[in-house]
This record gives C-alpha cells, sequence and structure tokens, in this order.
C-alpha cells in the first residue's frame, strides 16, 4: 500500500464516528444543553429547600415542584440522548477497531511473505552477486535501484505495521474510556429518576392537601383577578397619559422616546432579568389552575420565584413613571422606555421615586411575598399591547 492510500485509510478511519452520528447533537451541543438545564435545576432548588420548609401547602410551593419535575424531566431526556450517542460512539469504536485488526493482519501476512520471499534469495545470490553479474552499466544501476527499493518498501511496511497497531492500541484506550463514561452515565440516569419520583410524590401529596381547601382557592383567584384587573387599569392610565405627554412633547424629546423605543425593540431576548436568581412559576397568557378542574387563570405578565430579599432591578434604561400600591401585589413600580413599558409587581419596598431616571440592572426594590413564596410579577408593555415577557428576556 502506497503512504499516501495509507494515510487516507488512518484519517477515514479517525473521522467514520463524526460521519456516522451527523444529523444528532454533537457531544459540545449535547454537553451545554445538559449543563445548562442543571443551572435551572439548581436555581429552582433553591427556592424549592424554601418551600419545603413550611409545613402548609401552596399553590407557589406547587408551582415551585412542577417547575423543578419538568426540569428534571428534561435533565433525563438530556441523559438518555447522551447514553444513546455514547452507545453508537462505542459500536462506531469497535467497527474500526475491527477494520484495523484485519488490516494489522493483512500488512503482517503481507510482511512476512516478503521476508520469507528475501530468506529463499539469500541462500541462491547475494547482493553483491547480484549486482557484478550486471551486463552493463545501466543494468547495474537498475539492479542497485531494485535493492535500494526493495529495502525501502521493507521498512515502510513494518512502519504501516507499527503505525496501525499504534492506531489500534488507541481505538481500544478511546473504547475502554467510552465504555467507562457510559457507565458513569446510567448510574446518573438512576439518580435522578430517582429525584424525579420524589419530586412526583411531593407534587401528588402538594395537590391532595391544595384540593381539599378548595373554598380558600377560589377566594384567593377571587382577589388574585381583582388585583390584576386593578393593575391592568392602572398601566392603562399610565400609558394613556404618556402617549398624551410624547404627543405634545417638544421634537428633541420625541427623538430621544424614538430612540429609546429603537434600543428597547433591539434587545428583544436579550434584557437582563429584574432578578438575579429565580425562575418562571407562572407563565404569560390563559391557562388552567394547577388544582382546580375546569378553572381558568391568567397571567398578563411572568410569575419570578425567587430567594427572600432578593434585590429586584430594571431591566433597561428609562424613567420611573408610577409607583402604587395595589391590595394582593403591594408596591407596583412603572417604568418607560420610550413606547415601550416594564411593570415590576409584589415588590416589599421601593428604592426610586417618580420620575427618576434609572439605568439598567439599577437597584428598584425588593421582592415581596405571595402565597407564602418570594415572588415577583413582571410584565411588558407596547403602549396598549401586553407583550409575553419570556420574548424579551434573556435565555436562562
Amino acid at each position: 500500500m502506497k503512504p499516501a492510500k495509507f494515510l487516507a485509510f488512518l484519517v477515514f478511519s479517525l473521522l467514520t464516528i463524526s460521519l456516522n452520528v451527523s444529523g444528532q447533537k454533537t457531544r459540545e451541543q449535547l454537553e451545554r444543553e445538559k449543563q445548562e438545564n442543571q443551572a435551572r435545576i439548581e436555581r429552582a432548588q433553591r427556592v424549592l429547600n424554601q418551600t419545603s420548609r413550611k409545613k402548609s401547602a401552596s399553590i407557589g410551593k406547587l408551582r415551585a415542584l412542577n417547575t423543578q419535575i419538568k426540569n428534571q424531566s428534561k435533565q433525563i431526556d438530556l441523559i438518555t440522548e447522551d447514553i444513546n450517542l455514547i452507545q453508537k460512539e462505542i459500536a462506531q469504536l469497535e467497527e474500526n477497531k475491527k477494520v484495523l485488526e484485519r488490516k494489522l493482519d493483512a500488512l503482517k501476512k503481507e510482511y512476512a511473505e516478503m521476508l520469507f520471499i528475501a530468506s529463499k534469495s539469500s541462500g541462491k545470490i547475494n547482493k553483491l552477486s547480484f549486482l557484478f553479474s550486471a551486463r552493463s552499466f545501466n543494468d547495474l544501476v537498475m539492479r542497485y535501484k531494485y535493492l535500494e527499493q526493495y529495502t525501502d518498501n521493507r521498512k515502510k511496511q513494518v512502519a504501516q505495521i507499527n503505525a496501525v497497531a499504534k492506531s489500534l492500541e488507541e481505538q481500544q484506550l478511546a473504547l475502554n474510556t467510552k465504555i467507562g463514561n457510559q457507565q458513569k452515565v446510567i448510574a446518573q440516569k438512576q439518580t435522578e429518576t430517582k429525584k424525579l419520583t420524589s419530586l412526583k410524590s411531593q407534587q401528588s401529596r402538594t395537590v391532595s392537601l391544595l384540593a381539599s381547601e378548595e373554598k380558600k382557592l377560589r377566594r384567593e383567584i377571587a382577589d388574585s383577578k381583582k388585583a390584576i384587573k386593578r393593575l391592568d387599569n392602572l398601566i392603562s392610565r399610565i400609558v394613556s397619559k404618556s402617549v398624551s405627554k410624547n404627543r405634545s412633547a417638544a421634537p428633541n424629546e420625541a427623538v430621544v422616546n424614538t430612540k429609546l423605543s429603537a434600543s428597547f425593540q433591539n434587545n428583544k431576548r436579550k434584557l437582563p432579568w429584574p432578578v438575579r436568581n429565580g425562575f418562571i412559576s407562572d407563565r404569560f397568557g390563559v391557562k388552567n389552575h394547577p388544582v382546580l378542574k375546569n378553572v381558568k387563570i391568567d397571567n398578563n405578565g411572568v410569575d419570578i420565584q425567587t430567594s427572600p430579599n432578593a434585590r429586584v432591578s430594571s431591566v433597561f434604561d428609562g424613567k420611573v413613571l408610577d409607583i402604587s400600591q395595589i391590595p394582593g401585589l403591594n408596591n407596583v413600580v412603572a417604568i418607560q422606555h420610550g413606547e415601550y413599558f416594564t411593570v415590576y409587581a409584589n415588590l416589599k419596598s421601593v428604592n426610586v421615586s417618580i420620575n427618576q431616571d434609572v439605568i439598567a440592572g439599577q437597584l428598584i426594590g425588593i421582592a415581596g411575598q405571595k402565597d407564602g413564596e418570594y415572588e415577583i410579577n413582571f410584565q411588558v408593555w407596547h403602549q396598549f399591547t401586553k407583550q409575553n415577557p419570556e420574548s424579551w428576556l434573556a435565555r436562562k
């Protein structure tokens, strides 16, 4: 086999794994997804640890459990993908190993035949007599080149055998490593499955406890609807007032607002979260109540469960338009960003004042409690249109 062909063979063998698993997630993609999801699990677990200390069940606790169950199930799915990917990699390594073993056997056989022919020839004629028996100078040169090429081929054959043997050894080491990794990941899946079973058990107990307090839950829903309605009316008044003011604003002020609106728009899916640690416990829009059947609940923003005394910050540069108190939602801060508005509800305390200019990341208040959990409601409005805040916040 010529050196170029041999090199191509080795390259093909080493690249076969990546070729055969194309179309699937790469190892890097899968590991990144597992790490991101693990971070979500840890954030939710920190909140869940706080709620678990409380003996009474609450909707907030149930939402934390539901979020953690979703994250845990996702992690198990990712681990299963990992196991399947490792299995394919092991199968490919085993196939590569067989190819290399066959190649090594062929090279050794070929080399043995070469040595056998050489040993038979050496008994009849040596190199010197072979050269001096030449009939002409040109014949002598040709015979010398033949001997030189023969010696060179033997060296190349030995080099190829050593290269394939080394490659085979590397394949075996890689195979052993993959098998060890597979065993670790299988054990990890078993551990995560036990965690999921425990979470579902807690979820079932919490649902049972809450279901036995149906009257209380219905009162809470009614109170929540009133609070949401008050907040909705408050924001509508704020926006109306702002729109009227902008229409009569000086040209330079209108330009500033237009630029701020465009800047806010350009940061869609990039805005920082209003709290450093936390997770979305209730999403935007209408959905089924987590306990009561045939009961719908609505959310004009998202509820974010967080840690005690969590700092709440503005997600973008703007001006504080309003600070109000709403029963059931504590303190509410509304900030204008040109044609856009962000709302931060259920604050225990407020650290800004009306008409104050703020920058992204500036402290505006401290998170309050709701249903026994530390939680804020965060909303995004484009004038009178409610936006899904998850479409604006950076992925977390």
